[in-house]
Order: C-alpha cells, then structure tokens, then sequence
C-alpha cells in the first residue's frame, strides 16, 4: 500500500483546504503563514524519524492538514484584498482575457474574465488599478459574439459579494462581481499557442460537418475534444439520463489516444528518450490547451506527464502514486479545484479504478478478457463517483452500469472513425464522407442506445441531496467494497446479512416512502428563483407543474421521490425559470399530456420545451378557462389566462396559466406569475373557485399582485417558491398581506422543499428545514 501515501497526503490536504473555506478570509497572514510552519516541520519530522506505519501515517496527515489550511487562508486572504473585492458599488471599466464562454442563463449571460486593468469612471487623479485576479461578469439581452481566450473591454458596477454569493464566488476564486452595461470584443486570444489550438477546433469543428450529419459531428466533438456546443439537445439530455455524459468530458483515454500516434511518429523519427519525453509533454500541453483545460482534463494530463516522466528517469511509479501526486500539484496551484464537481468526480472515478478495477476483472474471468476489464474498470469509477453524486444531486440511476457496458465497444471506433472522417475530409472531402458512413454506424449506436435507455424502469440510488452523513457513509461504504474485494476476508454468516440489510436501507432512505400517499399530495420542490410543484393523489395521479430554471434538478428530484410517469405537465408559462427543467423531465419519464396557456414565446429554453414535446411524441393542448381536466382522482379547473396579453408590464407573466388543483375538499390554487392585468380578470368575474386553502403566491412574492387577490383567495397556507435573486423577491410588503390574510407563509429558499398534505379537515405542511 506504500503507493496510496500520496494519495492520503492529497486527501489531507484537500481537508485541510476546505476546512479553511469555512471562513470567509482565511485566518489572517500570521496564521496562515504560522500553519504553514508547523505542517512543514511536521512533514520534515515524520520523513526524517521513520517510525512505524501508524505514526508515519498520522504525521503526514498532520503536516498535509495543516498546510492545506494555511494555504488556502492565504488565497482567501489574497481574493479579499483584491482591487475588485475592494471596489463594491463603483463604476468601472475592465480590460481582460474570457476565462469562460459566455454562458446563457434565465435572464441574460454570465461568464469570468481574467482582468488586466481597473479602471474608475469619473474619478479624478490616477483612475487606473494594475491586477491579476478573476471577475464574475453577469448581463443582460443576447449572448455576445466572444470566446474564451478573447480580449475584451467591459462596462458595470461592481456589486456586493457577500453571503451565499459571495461564497459561491470564493470557492471558484473570483474576487468580485460586475455588472455589465456592455462588453466590447478587442481582440483575439494573446497567446499563440491559444489561437493555434482554437484554430485547430474550427477547422476539426467545419470538417466534420461537411462528412458527418450535424448531430453526429457533434457527438465526435464531445467524444474526442470534451466539447459539446455542437451536440443535439436531446441526445445530451439523453446522455445525463443514462450515466453516458462523462463520454463527452474529456479523460485519461482522450490524452492516450492523443498522445499515442504523436509518440509513435516521435519513435518512427529516431528520437531519443529526452526527445520522446519532451514531445510528450510538449504535445500533452496542447492537448490541455486544446481542451479549454477543463478539471479533468488537468488531472488526467498532469498524470500521463508524471508517468511519461518516471518512466524516462526508470522509475516509474504505481497509479496511486500518480494520481496522488497529481491531485496534489493541481490543488496546491488552484485550491478553487477542490469544490469543482468535475474535478471532484475525475479523481474519485480515477481512485475507485484504481482501488477496484483489477479486483473486479479478476472476479469477471467468465467474460472474455477485454469485456472482464471494461466491465472492472467501469463497476470501479461508478463505485468511486456514486458517493459524491448521491451527495451533490440526490439521485444515481442504476441504467448507468449496463449503459456503460453497452456503450464501451463503440466509443473508441466512432471517435476514431470520425476524427479520421474528418482529416481525409480536409483534403478529399468524397473519401472522407466514405469513412464518415463507416462512423455512422458506432456513433448511431451509442444515441440510440442512449435514447432507449433514458426511460429505463430500471430504479435510481437516492439520497438526501448535501447530507455528510451520505457521503461520509458512502466513502465509507466504498472502502468496505474495497476491503472485501482486495483482501478477500471470510466473513461470517450475520456479517454478510448485516451488510446485506444495511447498507441498502442507507442509500434508498428517502425512497422509502415512495409510492401514491394517503391524501392529496403537494410539494414544492426548492429550485432557487423558479417554480416547480409535484401534486400526487391517493388513486396515483402524478402532475408536474413547471420544471424550475436548472436544466436537471426537477427530473432528479422526481427520480428521488420514486416517480416513475406522469400523468400531466403543466408548464404555465414560457420563461426559463418555469420551463428550463421540463425538457429533462420528457426525456427521462413518460409523460400522457403536457398543456400549455397556447400564448407566444420566444424564450430559447420553451423552444426546448416545446422541442423535446415534439421529439418524445407528448399530446399537446391549451386548453382555455372553464376547462375542466380529470386526472384520477384530481381535478383541475384552468381558471386564466382569459387572452394572451399585449402592452403590459410583461405579457408572459400575465399569460400565465392559472389552476385550481382539488381533490374533495382540498384545494390548491397555482396562479404561475400571473400580475395584476390577469388578476384583475379574475376578479371581474368573481369566480368561487378562487378560495382555495393553499395558496402558490404569484410571481415569487414580487410587488406585482393585487391585495383584493390574497383577500379573495383567503387560503389557509402561502408558499412563496423563491431563491436567491437580486429583485428583492419576496417583497416584505406581500409578505405582510398574506400574513393580514391570516395565511401562513412558507419559503423555499429558507424552509427547502416544502410538502403540504391534507387530512381530517387540516392542512398540513412539512419543510425540509427551517
């Protein structure tokens, strides 16, 4: 085991780091700089002593846990005495480099910029701030026309950076936030190497469009270069639903079969080892380059170069070793990698294959020897990944291992043929659409195989999304498998029932309780600034209506619940906070109907919406008010719009698709964002049907309803369905008028999702917290 050392002095040190990020600056210099004392003269000493496994363990432990610390405290220290963490509530102007491209959101466009130059609008004297630090740029409108790597000139506010935010800044390394009025392209990329690799995507990028079908040349991107601006919608969708999308996220076989004909051409060449070695490295630089230098792709390069490495100095080391050492150099330059996802699922994939791979391939000997090791290979990443997807999303479907298995065969050969498709295109573009039939076949397979499994009955692992205690009990659960499969211990009889009852008690906990409830059913799911309901019945009707704006919470929140179809979707309007998450939620349940108020919309993500309706063959109505709508044993009224809009404040809000969901006496009233124009229709109409006991308050608690409207709901019960946002929802004023209304009022963003059951005349509501 001397070669998983590295691979705990990593982990100590990744401890260490986080423990630090539990502050918000750090510990201060002295401190940071004491810590960093005492971890090197712990390591110093426990190097030095050679005492015996347990004492040398707990030193490097020690040293490595307190370096962490103290390192990260000095980067948070550093981020908040930085010019732009300075500078809140000024007007500037940055000059910089596009650290991300520019990514589409509910409202406008975020991205990060690497900033050369501050300077303060309308100051006097010397207005111009030297720095080298990262800023969160967020805007409005379109998308611009700039890529990472782009130098840029950008106009805003630097806004305020506290709190959760501010959290979420820190743990990405950004020092501040800015509001962009407008955003200037000045140039291509500085770096030669950027704009040769850049040129180089484009030029693979048209080649394989003009040999392949659009979708299919978008899938070799996502195979070969991890990028996936070119890949279906539907497929990636389909991708996320069965395990598969880490094919598109570049790995340790990307970098291989990279560097493998570079290598062989460096032999074929008569180099000697240096000049193997310095091409290898050469060539593993560009390829990171080539890449956009994503987490993964950081992690799984870095250990191709320590292994070319040792085995030109003729000591090559063991994977864990490698993996050790390379997780170690990449947090010690960026700490900020610790709470990337991507990176975080790199690494335990690369330790669960090593710990397990091989282990597992033995105990396959049945299989042929190649499909033995596929299948170790992927049983020990899931192992290793499982722990950490169960605490960052809740939910693993079981479909990912025989889709892993299924998909295997054809990555390599419809990567291979494409990339080869695309080259001989550049010269013979007949000859290169011939080798493009021939990749048709393994890249057709890997979609359909992806589309017939995303609505796998097969059932999904859930957890309570963030608990310690499911990742603690996972990683645990993962060192257990180890054990028993490396050591081959023989256990008794009641050990093996023990583990046998336990540990799937632990990990479907929250599914326990799925199934059609007692009583008619409504959560409201926490999806930040959006909206998302599920309604269930006792006779088994399931109805979602909206999918909030992330692209895959909802569908995993409903894999979490035990919801297998659905009966209805509802989405109410066509803003992206409401319709974002509906396309996921089509591809991975059977849906019998979705309904829509029938009104335009030019929202990008409800022409999702309205896409994967049409690919995954849902009927389609919008049904008018006074429609009357029978799920089982729930019935819903569609109560508005009475028209579609035209000339208010905003027109789709007022569109809104408005329902009176009961079932008996229990009734829930869903107004979507319905402003005072539609309200006041119905209220014109002084329809019953408005009191209801439950009340989803409109538009987020916004200062955008009547007060008659709360008084003709006179509910019970309020849930204001809202998260963190800079338009001051809910606004304390509605607050108050739902409170005068004698309503209890619930909110998302401080209760978690929030339950409401009805029984013996009583409604009841369960918040996840708070």
């Amino acid at each position: 085991m001397a070669g998983w050392t590295l691979t705990g002095a990593a982990a100590a040190f990744w401890y260490g780091i986080v423990l630090a990020g539990l502050g918000s600056n750090g510990l201060g210099a002295g401190a940071s700089w004491g810590l960093l004392a005492v971890g090197m003269a712990a390591l110093t000493w426990t190097v030095r002593r050679r005492g015996g496994r347990v004492l040398t363990i707990a030193g490097l432990a020690v040293s490595f846990l307190a370096l962490g610390v103290g390192w990260e405290s000095l980067h948070l220290l550093r981020l908040s005495e930085s010019p732009l963490a300075q500078l809140r509530a000024r007007t500037v102007r940055v000059t910089g480099s596009m650290a991300s491209d520019p990514r589409a959101r509910a409202v406008g466009w975020t991205a990060t910029v690497s900033v050369d130059l501050v300077e303060l609008m309308g100051s006097g004297g010397s207005s111009v701030i030297r720095t080298h630090d990262a800023l969160w740029v967020e805007g409005r409108g379109e998308v611009p026309r700039i890529g990472e790597g782009d130098r840029i000139e950008a106009v805003g506010l630097l806004t305020s950076t506290r709190g959760s935010f501010g959290e979420f800044l820190r743990q990405r390394g950004l020092a501040g936030a800015l509001q962009a009025d407008r955003v200037i392209r000045r140039g291509p990329p500085s770096s030669w190497l950027v704009r040769a690799a850049d040129a180089l995507r484009s030029t693979l990028a048209r080649s394989l469009r003009r040999v392949l079908p659009r979708h299919d040349a978008g899938l070799v991107m996502g195979l070969a270069l991890g990028d996936t601006s070119m890949i279906d919608a539907r497929t990636d969708e389909d991708f996320r639903a069965t395990g598969l999308s880490h094919l598109t996220a570049v790995s340790g076989e990307n970098v291989a079969m990279f560097l493998a004909p570079i290598m062989g051409l460096g032999m074929l060449a008569g180099l000697g080892r240096r000049g193997r070695l310095t091409l290898g490295l050469g060539a593993t630089a560009f390829f990171v380059v080539l890449t956009r230098a994503e987490p993964s792709v950081l992690r799984a390069a870095l250990m191709a170069g320590l292994t070319m490495l040792g085995v030109f100095l003729g000591r090559p080391r063991s994977p864990p070793a490698i993996v050790g050492a390379a997780v170690l150099l990449l947090i010690g330059l960026d700490p900020t990698l610790v709470y990337a996802i991507g990176f975080q699922l790199s690494v335990a994939a690369t330790v669960g294959m090593a710990l397990l791979a091989g282990p597992f391939a033995e105990r396959l000997r049945f299989l042929p020897r190649w499909l033995a090791l596929a299948a170790g290979t992927t049983l020990g990443a899931q192992a290793g990944v499982t722990p950490l997807l169960l605490y960052h999303f809740g939910v693993v479907p079981t479909v990912t291992l025989p889709a892993n298995l299924l998909a295997f065969p054809a990555v390599g050969p419809g990567m291979i043929l494409g990339l080869a498709a695309a080259a001989v295109g550049l010269a013979v573009r007949p000859a290169g659409a011939l080798i493009g039939l021939a990749a048709l076949l393994p890249l057709s397979y890997l979609q359909g195989l992806a589309d017939r499994l995303a609505r796998s009955p097969l059932p999904s692992l859930t957890s309570n999304p963030g608990g310690l205690l499911t990742l603690a009990g996972g990683l645990a659960a993962v060192v257990l498998l180890a054990w028993l499969v490396r050591a081959r211990p023989r256990l008794r009889g009641p050990v093996l029932v023990s583990i046998a009852v336990v540990v799937p008690l632990f990990v479907w906990s929250s599914a326990l309780g799925a199934g059609s409830p007692s009583t008619l059913t409504i959560t409201f799911f926490d999806v930040g600034q959006g909206d998302a309901a599920l309604v269930r019945s006792p006779a088994g009707a399931a109805i979602l209506i909206d999918g909030g704006p992330d692209p895959e919470e909802v569908a995993r929140k409903l894999a979490a619940l035990g919801v297998r179809r659905l009966d209805l979707m509802v989405a109410t309007h066509p803003h992206a906070d409401h319709v974002a998450g509906l396309p996921a939620v089509l591809t991975r349940f059977p849906v019998g109907l979705a309904i829509d108020p029938g009104c335009p919309g030019d929202s990008p993500y409800y022409a999702d919406f309205l896409r994967a309706v049409r690919d995954h063959h849902v009927p389609f109505q919008h049904p008018g008010p006074g429609t009357v709508l029978r799920v089982g044993d729930v019935r819903l009224d569609v109560l508005g719009p009475e028209r579609c809009f035209t000339g208010t404040n905003s027109d789709p809000n007022n569109d809104s698709m408005i329902l009176r969901v009961s079932d008996g006496w229990a009734t829930v009233l869903f107004p979507g964002d319905a402003e005072q124009p539609s309200q006041t229709d119905l209220l014109r109409d002084d329809s019953p049907e408005l009191v209801t006991l439950v009340l989803k308050v409109p538009h987020h608690g916004g200062d955008t309803s009547l007060p008659t409207f709360f008084e003709a709901v006179h509910g019970r019960v309020a849930v204001v369905s809202v998260g963190p946002n800079r338009y001051g929802h809910p606004v304390p004023g509605v607050l108050a008028e739902l409170a005068a209304d004698g309503m209890r009022v619930y909110r998302t963003d401080r209760s978690g999702d929030v339950t409401v059951t009805f029984a013996h005349g009583q409604v009841f509501v369960s918040p996840a917290h708070g």
